[in-house]
């Protein structure tokens, strides 16, 4: 299991990578983007906050 940060997880992308690292069982500890459109991380990590 890897750990890894997401910078720019409003972009358009993003949806991709993070599907991507829940599909194989990684965590993604930081996800950061300058804009608060970020609602998607709850459908792959749902225990976020």
């Amino acid at each position: 299991m890897k750990n890894f940060a997401l910078i720019g997880a409003a972009g358009y992308i993003a949806p991709r990578h993070i599907k991507a690292i829940a599909d194989t069982g990684n965590n993604l500890l930081v996800a950061y983007d300058k804009f608060d459109s970020v609602g998607r991380l709850d459908s792959s990590f749902p225990e976020c906050s």
